[in-house]
């Protein structure tokens, strides 16, 4: 009985306040809607009167009752808010503070995009005291490490999934050599200055260190292959790679085994050590990929690494050395700034991997709903049964290519945010985030079906029978 109800009052305004409007213009109220004659069968307070309208409450009562057992089922603490075009279809305790998990790298790619811009390069020099002569450089050679994550040799980069842009090391040497060096007397250091020398977030728990779960490599401004000496040839889990002990040291030993693979002779040996201010002649650079792709990478295979030292980039624009802590006021700041309510929301840091993260699904809602980046991120996320930390999800369904989302788990942890292309070409976003004692698959689980109901908006009347009936 509330539906028609509904749908009558709002024909009624809209016919009145249509009729208002004329007669506040002066204007006589047409007897006709076109000069070819063509009339009405509708009557004037027809429902028919106000398609669009008419169809979003039957459309959205029918996504509520579809995702209210299911939003009934989650357990623990669980918000959830969808959204089409900043309306409110349903919601539960979307303001309330939860723990984010990776869904918290929404916000740390949104601040990135908005204080450094979608096509920022970061720029990796070489620079000597001096300058070579006849091919001989006596000095040391310095490598100056400025927060490049995807610094990596093409091996390491290549046994990912999902391919991507990346900076190859070798591209750095091989500047070296077309410089017209074939002998260093002195060594190759590296200096990763440009940050503080913490290697992980202070806060995190041990586990996620220098243990076998290896949630991310050591923390650096020159950090090579993320970080680490070893890896798993095809797994891309951290959990079977070795850690650096010195990453910057690290890069300057395998930049140094590339130039002698390539003639070039270094009679020193690879360490770490702070540039003078005297070694401003510039040797060879290399680039980044802009910072669009580097945030892609970062939020496909949801990486750690890759959104921590972003986090120090971050901070180095305004303070030295780079820190974590810096970042995640920058992040927050920020997200103020551009007028989101932070209010409930609490940023340790970048990755979602400190359980002192406190986020909104409103605020993840909005962020890919309306936000001032929300193309950006939307072109970048993972995409179901395709790619990324959704390649593998809602497989041979009708959600399979059609949702995009960041993914998030932690123990006690499980979350997703993104958007749903309906099969009625309908765009909603929506953040469902669960912090919760129990089985982490029933939550998946849950999660899909809430996707699997969405697909379906809108299921109320076509707009075609909507629409005001004519006959000529």
């Amino acid at each position: 009985m509330l539906a028609p109800l509904i749908l009558f009052v709002i024909s009624a305004l809209a016919w009145f306040n249509a009729a208002s409007l004329d007669s506040q213009s002066g204007r006589e109220a047409p007897s006709s809607v076109s000069e070819n004659n063509t009339s009405l069968m509708t009557p004037l307070l027809s429902a028919r009167r106000v398609p669009v309208f008419l169809q979003a409450p039957i459309a959205d009562e029918e996504l509520r009752n579809g995702v209210d057992g299911l939003v009934a089922q989650l357990p623990g603490l669980s918000c959830v808010n969808l959204l089409e075009d900043g309306r409110v279809i349903f919601e539960q305790l979307s303001n309330e503070p939860v723990i984010p998990a990776s869904t918290q790298k929404l916000l740390t790619a949104s601040v990135l995009l908005e204080n450094f811009g979608p096509d920022h390069k970061f720029l990796t020099r070489v620079v000597s005291d001096t300058e070579p002569i006849n091919g001989i450089l006596k000095d040391d050679l310095w490598i100056i490490g400025v927060g490049d994550p995807l610094l990596m040799t093409s091996k390491y980069a290549e046994r990912y999934k999902d391919p991507f842009l990346y900076t190859d090391i070798k591209d750095l040497a091989l500047g070296i050599v077309a410089s017209g060096i074939n002998q260093i007397e002195g060594s190759l250091i590296g200096d990763e200055s440009l940050f503080d020398d913490m290697r992980f977030v202070e806060s995190w728990p041990e586990r996620f260190r220098y243990t076998e779960q290896k949630q991310s490599g050591p923390i650096s401004a020159l950090s090579l292959n993320a970080g680490f000496v070893r890896w798993d040839p095809v797994q891309e889990s951290n959990g079977f790679n070795t850690p650096a002990e010195e990453p910057a040291e690290h890069t300057a030993s395998v930049l140094k085994g590339i130039l002698e693979e390539n003639g070039v002779t270094v009679n020193g040996r690879a360490s770490k050590g702070l540039a003078p201010e005297t070694a401003f002649f510039e040797i060879a650079t290399v680039e980044s990929p802009p910072m669009k792709e580097i945030i892609s990478k970062m939020l496909l295979g949801s990486d750690n690494t890759t959104a921590e030292i972003l986090l120090k980039a971050l901070s180095a624009r305004s303070e030295a050395p780079g820190t974590s802590s810096g970042g995640a006021t920058i992040v927050s700041e920020s997200l103020k700034l551009s007028g989101y309510d932070m209010e409930a929301a609490a940023v340790v840091d970048a990755s979602g991997l400190d359980y002192g993260n406190r986020v909104t699904c409103k605020l993840l809602t909005e962020l890919l709903d309306s936000g001032t980046h929300s193309v950006e991120l939307k072109e970048i996320l993972p995409v179901t049964g395709r790619s990324g930390t959704l390649r593998k999800r809602l497989l041979d369904t009708p959600a399979e290519g059609r949702v995009k989302g960041k993914t998030g788990s932690l123990n006690g942890v499980i979350s997703l945010a993104g958007t749903v292309d309906t099969i009625f070409d309908r765009s909603l976003s929506f953040a469902f985030v669960t912090n919760f004692d129990g089985e982490k698959g029933r939550i998946k689980y849950l999660h899909d079906q809430i996707l699997l109901e969405m697909i379906k908006y809108p299921q109320g009347p076509s707009i075609d029978l909507l629409e005001p009936v004519t006959h000529e």
